[in-house]
């Protein structure tokens, strides 16, 4: 294939399922992060502003209860998904960490300071995506179990000490905050601001990319791909 019609082809990376998914995720967090601000720090001028904004103390906590309502069914119907479906059950194989994905982080680090002749070849996901599924997975299922303690304070509160209300309400804080920076500045950056992509990857909106770009950033995926006769 010439360099030409590499370039003009394009191949499926998300699949519609997916970026519905991908999208509730994004809403969803995002509202979460908003709301859960003005509450953390309700006494900084932009968590009030945000207050102000939301309709009052109250109405936010609506908006925050809902929001976090649809994030824990998006997440039952994902692990679902993940688990039981033709395209789950492969999407969540090529998702699993092994050995070979923390040696290429090391050798990408090795890469960036000069130590290593060559990035890592990656395939379809590699420890980029891979890292930041896991610990999007790990944080959001923390939000929730920790969400729903602090949700049942009455409850909580009746059958446990104090002190553990408490720890909950530090770790739902601080992991809502560490899951908004790291989506902030990580994904953001990777998925939008990397000079591969910029100013933006599109297959969170189209499901495709380039085929030059996948050979070009996950290159053992581009050969199997190829050896398929996708490409």
């Amino acid at each position: 294939m010439s360099v030409e019609s590499r370039k003009s082809a394009s191949v499926v990376r998300m699949s519609p399922m997916f970026r519905v998914q991908h999208g509730l995720l994004m809403l969803t967090l995002l509202v979460l992060a908003l709301t859960g601000f003005a509450l953390m720090y309700h006494d900084n001028w932009l968590a009030r502003l945000l207050i102000r904004l939301e309709g009052g103390v109250l109405f936010r906590g609506f908006i925050h209860c809902t929001a976090a309502v649809i994030l824990m069914a998006q997440m039952v119907f994902h692990a679902y998904y993940m688990l039981f479906t033709r395209e789950g059950k492969r999407e969540l194989k090529d998702f699993l960490l092994g050995i070979r994905d923390f040696a290429d982080f090391g050798q990408a680090i090795r890469f960036n300071l000069g130590a290593a002749s060559e990035y890592p070849r990656i395939g379809k996901y590699g420890y980029k995506e891979k890292f930041q599924y896991w610990g999007a997975t790990i944080g959001t299922f923390l939000i929730s179990i920790t969400g729903v303690i602090l949700w049942a304070e009455t409850t909580t509160m009746s059958l446990l000490p104090k002190v553990v209300l408490d720890i909950t309400l530090i770790i739902h804080g601080y992991q809502g905050l560490l899951a908004f920076v790291i989506l902030l500045f990580w994904h953001v950056y990777n998925e939008h601001l990397h000079p591969s992509v910029f100013p933006m990857n599109r297959a969170w909106l189209t499901g495709n990319v380039d085929a030059e770009w996948l050979r070009q950033e996950h290159p053992l995926e581009y050969e199997k791909l190829k050896q398929e006769g996708v490409l």
